[in-house]
């Protein structure tokens, strides 16, 4: 099962609220990764990079040793973890998507409530708006040809393309 929670955060130490997330994802067994909402082209964007994050573990073609950063990793439409660590949650105000991933959907309801506890929830964050276009063309390495080409309202697209690259490129590579 795969929710999704989003808002802003104010970060004061980005490294604690990670604590925060990984004590709750202990306590109720589920997976929870911070993504940063304006490097992501819509929540398609995020259960698709958390459905291949799931199917990787399954298929143990994993990356990373974890579902969460496997996710990121996704999300970033990358293999290298540094680059992946770039969509997470920093310091100072944060647009975030909180990915909830978990077996079953015992416990989901009161994961969820903990963590409305650390955003100010605001669903649409994570939706793509032309705001995001600079930010996604350069993350992403979409080129002005491939606008030109299928058009800017396809960029969302475009994002998803380079998820589902990313095992093409590790096929080809090994």
């Amino acid at each position: 099962m795969i929710h999704i929670i989003c808002g802003t955060a104010t970060i004061k130490d980005a490294e604690e609220f990670i604590h925060q997330l990984n004590e709750i994802s202990q306590r109720y067994d589920v997976v929870i990764q911070a993504v940063d909402t304006d490097l992501v082209a819509g929540r398609k964007h995020l259960i698709t990079a958390a459905e291949r994050a799931i199917r990787s573990f399954r298929e143990k073609t994993n990356v990373a040793n974890n579902l969460g950063m496997e996710t990121l990793l996704y999300v970033a439409g990358s293999r290298q973890i540094e680059k992946a660590l770039q969509f997470g949650v920093k310091k100072g105000c944060n647009n975030i998507a909180l990915l909830i991933i978990s077996k079953s959907e015992k416990n989901t309801d009161s994961v969820e409530q903990e963590l409305k506890k650390l955003i100010s929830e605001c669903p649409d964050v994570a939706d793509y708006t032309i705001s995001k276009k600079e930010k996604l063309m350069s993350a992403f390495n979409i080129t002005q040809e491939e606008i030109a080409a299928a058009g800017e309202d396809k960029i969302p697209d475009l994002v998803l393309e380079r998820v589902a690259l990313r095992n093409i490129v590790r096929k080809l590579n090994q």
